[in-house]
């Protein structure tokens, strides 16, 4: 029940990247100057140069470079988060990946008992307790993104105690909550989206808002296992225009 939370180990290619990211967050690298060309950053990091290709590769998803072809990969101007809606990333990562300095705040963790849209969500029986958590992610210290989760408590009850898993931080790192210490993977989630205004929702005041009538973007979600049992209930909210979502839509056979 004691045992310390094992953290995760970061790949050659995302240790790169981290430095990357930091260095245009820093001005190393400002808006418009030439991104090293991939010998050298191979060279100085001492890794293959795959690796580098995939650091780059990932800068180049989150917008934060753009490549010229035959003459080179250039910084980016960002303006505001990319989100790609078909793949999940936490949100400390996409926020950092995006060049802020990213940040998190637990605003209440309660085991409560779940009403009756969460039962439905969830597939639990009327009474059964849930892990309810409320949280803001920053970028550069502004609140962008307001949370709530709930967790069925069967996910970690054999594992955790309610006093460690109500301590501040203990699901801030989703992934390893779920699948290094809870042994359940998110295989995949379900999710809807509709548009809000800030006087509709149940939402901190201080989140990032230009009054009343602010646009707020709502992702309903639910995360299911590798079993096809969901584990997670989400609702995140997204007000202004910090985030920018993409998508890929396919067209189905005829």
């Amino acid at each position: 029940m004691n045992e310390p939370i094992p953290v995760r180990q970061l790949t050659l290619a995302d240790q790169v990247l981290d430095i990357l990211v930091e260095r245009i967050l820093n001005g190393v690298y400002p808006p418009g100057s030439k991104l090293p060309p991939e010998n050298q950053l191979r060279d100085e990091f001492n890794v293959s140069r795959s690796t580098i290709r995939t650091a780059v590769s990932r800068l180049e998803d989150r917008k934060l470079v753009h490549r010229q072809r035959g003459v080179g990969t250039y910084i980016s101007s960002q303006p505001n988060i990319s989100n790609p809606l078909n793949e999940f990333i936490e949100f400390p990562q996409l926020i950092k990946d995006n060049g802020y300095e990213p940040g998190y705040q637990e605003l209440s963790a309660d085991i409560i008992t779940a009403d009756k849209e969460i039962l439905g969500k969830l597939q639990l029986q009327p009474g059964s307790r849930v892990l309810q958590i409320r949280k803001i992610f920053t970028a550069n210290g502004d609140p962008i993104i307001y949370v709530v989760n709930h967790i069925p408590v069967w996910v970690y009850e054999d594992i955790l105690t309610e006093e460690q898993v109500l301590l501040p931080g203990t699901t801030e790192r989703f992934i390893e909550f779920f699948e290094e210490i809870c042994s359940q993977r998110i295989s995949h989630f379900i999710s809807s989206v509709k548009a809000e205004i800030f006087e509709n929702i149940d939402a901190p005041v201080e989140l990032i808002n230009d009054g009343p009538h602010t646009p707020v973007l709502v992702i309903n979600e639910t995360g299911y296992n590798d079993n096809d049992n969901p584990i997670l209930s989400s609702c995140e909210f997204h007000p202004g225009d910090w985030m920018t979502f993409r998508m890929m839509r396919r067209r189905g056979k005829l």
